[in-house]
């Protein structure tokens, strides 16, 4: 009976150790849980920008922490910016390079949140008008912010 007892004991810390290194299965999560208690904290996230940004709105049990299915949320809440922002820049770069009198090649664009900056060199002011009006003009540009430089 003693050495059936000891078997158990052996068998359950093996069982322990082997799920503690299994982690939770998402690799991206695993690699933030630094102590592996199955959670990530304000300190573990803190060098992912935009987790560390989204941490507060997705701890849905507000305990100061995230679970794994709190972390999958962010991270497609993550995922659906970059594609919105992705769309946006393509659909400004287009309508730069529809518009007449516009050297959209020139131009360089980038979306974040919806922001657009417009970048670049151009001959004149009315160039650089025109673009931020088209950006402006494209469906989920909150604002434009126009860096252009007039040579």
């Amino acid at each position: 009976m003693k050495r059936l007892t000891v078997i158990a004991v052996i068998l359950a810390f093996s069982v322990a150790a082997w799920a503690q290194k299994k982690g939770t299965g998402n690799q991206a999560f695993d690699a933030l849980d630094k102590n592996q208690d199955g959670f990530l904290s304000r300190q573990e996230v803190a060098g992912e920008k935009e987790l560390a940004k989204r941490f507060a709105k997705f701890d849905a049990d507000k305990d100061g922490r995230l679970n794994v299915d709190e972390f999958i949320k962010a991270s497609q809440d993550n995922d659906a910016r970059v594609l919105a922002d992705s769309v946006i820049t393509t659909k400004v770069k287009a309508a730069l390079l529809a518009e007449k009198g516009v050297p959209s090649t020139a131009i360089s664009v980038e979306t974040y949140e919806g922001l657009v900056l417009l970048s670049g060199f151009i001959d004149s002011s009315a160039i650089k008008d025109k673009a931020s009006r088209v950006a402006a003009g494209i469906s989920g540009v909150k604002r434009v912010q126009n860096n252009l430089v007039v040579k």
